[in-house]
């Protein structure tokens, strides 16, 4: 199998897709977003992105961006509006990309998933999940997948409501949060060495501490007036009339019952180890 120096991100404008783009980029390889609205897509990703339209409802569109492409970076997800009997990028969506990426001759294939999914739960949304990454091992085509917790991006992307941050439940459980930037660098390097074909990593930051805990230290650095902690069972009572809502309550109580151990001794020996601490994410990067 030859070098990897061209690659496709699928997602690449999401939160995560995002310092992914940017780190293979400043990593050298030649980088192409496949994007719904590539005018949007030009607006948020650097310039030296290639950006092809395309749609994972159409495998036409998917064979035409991965054509000529050596690997493919995945950052898929699936919308708190969407339900069970939904078209999914992840289900659906994953088929139509897996097929155009054997079409293709696709050398490698990253994927971003989640540490709970293997949680106990049996939200639909898991089992999603647990079918994508078996698709992806039985594809065929080499992989890296990845599995985080929680991205500090999470907290100014998804607790501000105005100047106040917002948080919901309460966690006895720690996590070891990373930075997208650290996750795009492990990404990178993950493509630059054949050793991290057919392996699955992982991802944790540099230090373990509670969701409440991040959120508190975040908002100092970050300098945010106020800062405001409800019950779940807001969420769930809103849930009631808005699935939106609902699924987000859902997320959030798996996330907090989540029993993290560190278990990234082979990612930072292989892909490097994360070094953004909450407080230098807060203080650059925060509201």
């Amino acid at each position: 199998m030859g070098a990897i120096r061209k690659i496709v991100v699928i997602g690449a404008t999401g939160m995560l897709g995002i310092p992914v783009t940017v780190a293979l980029l400043e990593a050298g390889f030649e980088v192409t977003a496949l994007a719904r609205k590539p005018h949007e897509a030009r607006r948020v990703l650097p310039a030296a992105t290639q950006i092809v339209a395309a749609d994972v409802r159409d495998e036409a569109s998917l064979r035409r961006g991965l054509d000529g492409q050596d690997a493919l970076y995945l950052n898929l997800s699936v919308a708190p509006t969407e339900r069970r009997g939904d078209f999914h990028t992840e289900q659906q969506g994953l088929e139509h990309i897996l097929a155009a990426a054997r079409s293709a001759g696709i050398k490698r294939i990253g994927y971003l998933s989640a540490m709970i999914h293997d949680s106990p739960s049996r939200w639909w949304v898991l089992e999603v999940w647990r079918n994508a990454i078996a698709r992806i091992k039985g594809s065929g085509i080499p992989y890296t997948i990845f599995y985080p917790t929680n991205f500090m991006e999470t907290l100014p992307q998804r607790h501000m409501l105005g100047r106040t941050f917002v948080m919901t439940g309460w966690s006895r459980n720690r996590n070891y949060w990373i930075a997208g930037r650290d996750l795009g660098r492990q990404v990178a390097r993950s493509f630059a060495i054949p050793e991290a074909a057919n392996r699955e990593y992982v991802v944790q930051g540099p230090e373990p501490m509670t969701y409440n805990e991040a959120a508190r230290r975040y908002v100092r650095e970050a300098s945010i007036p106020r800062r405001l902690t409800l019950p779940l069972f807001f969420i769930d009572i809103a849930g009631i009339v808005s699935p939106s809502m609902r699924f987000n309550g859902r997320m959030m109580r798996t996330v907090l019952r989540y029993p993290e151990r560190f278990e990234a001794e082979d990612t930072w020996r292989d892909l490097g180890r994360p070094a953004t601490t909450i407080e230098e994410f807060g203080r650059t990067l925060g509201t």
